[in-house]
Formats: C-alpha cells, structure tokens, sequence
C-alpha cells in the first residue's frame, strides 16, 4: 500500500500544480470581485448532487464489486462494471436535464443576497456550469473502477490534463473573461472523463460488450442501494456542510465569495494531496483489512494517521500565519492586489485551523466505509453539519467573513472528536463489520 500511496502522491501534487496553474490565470485575469463570485455560486449546485451520488456510489460499489469479484469469474464482474457505469451515466444526464428546467427558480435561489452585478454573473454561468453535474458522475464512477481495478495512478493523473487545458485557455483567451473561465471547466473536466474511460478501456474493460443477467442485477443492485441508502443522510449533509459556505459568504458583499473561494481551494488542494487522493487505496486497504479481521493493523494505520495528523497540522498552521499573504501577493499579482493576499490568507489560515481534525476524520470515515457502517456515518456527519451551523451564527458578529472559515474548522473538530472511541472499541467494531461484510457477500454471491 505504501508504494500505491507514494505514486498517488506524486500524481496528486503534479495534478495540484496544474490546478495551481489555472489559479493563477484565474486570480491574475479576475482578481476578487462580482464575476467569480457568481462563478463559485454557479458551481454550488452541480457539486452539490454530484458529491451525494458519489458518496452513495463509493459506499455501495465497493463491498459489492469485492464481493462480486471473490464470488465470481471475470466475465460477470465486468458485465457489472459495464452497467454500473452505464447506469450512472444515464442518471447524470437525467438529473442535468432535470437542473436545467429547474434554473429560472434556481439561479435566484442561490444569487440570495448578493449585488446585482453577482446576479448578472450568476445566471450567465449557470446555465453551461449544469454539464458538470453529469461530467462529475461518470468521472467519479470511472475513477472508481480504476481503483478497484488497482490502476489508481490513471485516476489521480487524469486531473493534471484538466488544469493545464484550463489554465491555457485563460493564457491563450484573457480576454474571454467569464465565458472563457466556464468553458475552461467543463472542457478541463472533458478530458479529465475521457482519460479515466481511456484507462478503464486499456484494462480490458470494454464500454460496450454483454450486461449482467436480471437475476443477479437485481440481486447486486438491490444491495448497493441498500447500502447507499443508509448513507445517504450522512452524504447528504456532508455536501451541505461543503455548499452552504458559498451560500453564506454572499451576505457579506461583493468579493467575499471570491476570497473565500480561492482560500478554500488552497486549503482543498493541501488535503488532496495529504489524504483525499489516496483514500480509494486507503478504502480498498481498509476493506481487505476488516474481511480478514486483522484487527491489529487498522489500529496500527488508525494511529499512524493520528500523529500524522497533528504534524501537518501543526506545519500547515505555522506557514500558513507566517507566509500566507506575503506568499500570495507576490505570486499571483496583476487584479489580485495585497489588500486581496490579505484576505485570502486571512480565511486560508482559520480554514488550516481545522487541517488536523479533516485529515483524521477522513481516514475515521474509510474505516466506517469498510466496516459496512453506513448509519454511524450519517450520524456523525449530521452532528457536524449542526456544529457547522452552531458555530457559524455564534462567530458570525466577532469575526465577520472568517466566522465561515472557523465554523468550518470547529465542524471537521467535532467529527474527530465524535470518533476517538474508535481506539477503544476497534476490536468490537471490526468483528461486526467482518461478519456483515461475509453476510453481505454470501447475498451477492450468483446462483
């Protein structure tokens, strides 16, 4: 796993450094202002839905695919793979469809309280934005068949094509402003899609070729839905708890959203590349660990990734307080002035207070996920979204447009906080989840 998680590494910072790339166009050309606050509003929703498919998606696909695969031969995995993929694809498109007829109530729904200039921008992005929703899925369940198919560095290298094709059509097209920013996206996203149903195709994979029987699709089906059905309230305020922040900087005028949005992507970037695009390998370790019982390494990995945690952490606060808005002014530049590197930074650096707690808690959630204990999971995610809530209106008059950023940190605290038993109770925890996991396979196994 160590060295799957190295190459993943490598891919991931390479992928951040051409998302960096698009950044930088990004913050040159628009600085902080109206246009990229309608930009990131836009964006809202399409993550939004597409983030609760793929959680549901990852919560059911991976234990029954496992179990599918030590139950049957070759020919029936991939037959469900094919129509796995041809099913979310199918989905995608009838929910864009559905977003699209929706828009004339939508889009002034998510513009709230901002300037009619955010508005303007707002609704001319929308509209093209919708096609991620659709893009989302298929790269979500591409790039999870590529893990279990162990191709895991196809999935985390397909990203670096996005950002580059992104950040050189702001570099070729400055002038295109918004329209060039959107079409910049999806494009990116295009690709990034293309290149995770190249990789499944070169596999051995075939997108076109026999489905599986109805018996046993209805069988497989029935039990993937089943388990993303348990957790979908946990998915469902996950992705709350990342759309609602958006939603709220509005109130504080124009620019905000901007900051705030280019703080969150630094801070996403920092936890993609430390935890987010391993935890396919981390899920899939994870999995193989409970269905043996091998209770000892969880344990062992849960307290790796605890010190591991409070480290970078610790780091990530120091330079980030130290070296924040010095570092972003000097490097972006143009639009993006030092009054802007200031703000940036200033959200950046109470978002890093929660870097520790989101690093742990993540890997918390792969041992639920592998654990088959999707109902622990929503329990803990609704906790946190309440926490998020909380938190937001009793720092909203203290600290103004940082209360988001906090309320954020103190959320990803709470979910830490809410799973430090499992230390304590590994053992019971991993003797259920082995005995519902074999439960579970002996359901998927074909007559």
């Amino acid at each position: 796993m160590k060295r799957q998680l190295a190459a993943i590494a490598l891919l991931t910072a390479a992928s951040q450094i051409a998302a960096f790339f698009k950044l930088w166009f990004t913050a040159r050309i628009f600085g902080v202002g109206s246009e990229l606050d309608g930009y990131n509003l836009a964006l809202v929703l399409p993550g939004l839905i597409s983030g609760i498919m793929a959680g549901v998606l990852q919560t059911g696909l991976f234990p029954v695919r496992a179990g599918l695969q030590a139950a049957a031969k070759k020919p029936d995995v991939e037959a469900f793979e094919r129509s796995v993929l041809l099913s979310v694809a199918v989905l995608g498109v009838f929910l864009a469809i559905g977003l699209a007829l929706a828009s004339p109530i939508v889009v002034p729904l998510l513009g709230g309280a901002a300037s009619p200039s955010v508005h303007a921008s707002l609704a001319f992005a929308f509209p093209w934005l919708i096609l991620l929703l659709a893009l989302n899925m298929i790269g979500d369940c591409a790039g999870y068949l590529l893990a279990m198919r162990h191709r895991f560095a196809i999935a985390a290298g397909a990203p670096v094509a996005n950002g580059i094709l992104g950040g050189l059509l702001l570099a070729a097209w400055p002038q295109g402003g918004l329209l060039n920013l959107v079409l910049g996206t999806i494009l990116g996203l295009s690709l990034q899609v293309a290149i995770c149903l190249w990789g499944l195709r070169i596999t051995g994979l075939s997108l076109f070729g026999a489905l599986p029987g109805w018996t046993l699709w209805r069988r497989l089906a029935k039990d993937m839905i089943g388990l993303g059905a348990w957790i979908l309230p946990g998915v469902v305020v996950s992705n709350l708890a990342v759309a609602l922040p958006p939603l709220w900087m509005s109130a504080f005028g124009e620019g905000a959203n901007s900051a705030f949005g280019y703080a969150y992507r630094l801070h996403s970037s920092t936890v993609q590349l430390l935890v987010m695009a391993g935890s396919p390998v981390i899920l899939a370790h994870l999995a193989e660990l409970v269905a043996r019982n091998q209770i000892d390494a969880v344990r062992s990995i849960l307290k790796q990734a605890a010190v591991a945690s409070v480290v970078l952490g610790t780091i990530g606060l120091i330079v980030v307080g130290t070296l924040g808005a010095p570092l972003l002014g000097w490097v972006f530049g143009g639009r993006f002035d030092s009054a802007a590197a200031e703000r940036v930074a200033n959200h950046w650096w109470w978002l890093t207070l929660g870097l520790a707690f989101l690093i742990l808690g993540n890997v918390f959630a792969k041992l639920w996920q592998s654990q088959r204990r999707p109902r622990h999971m929503s329990v803990m995610a609704g906790a946190s979204l309440i926490v998020l809530g909380v938190s937001f209106y009793a720092l909203r008059q203290p600290l103004g447009e940082f209360s988001v950023a906090a309320a954020m940190s103190v959320a990803a605290a709470s979910v830490v906080i809410f799973g430090i038993p499992q230390f304590g109770l590994g053992q019971k925890s991993n003797r259920y989840g082995d005995s519902e996991c074999h439960e579970k396979q002996n359901e998927v196994r074909p007559r």
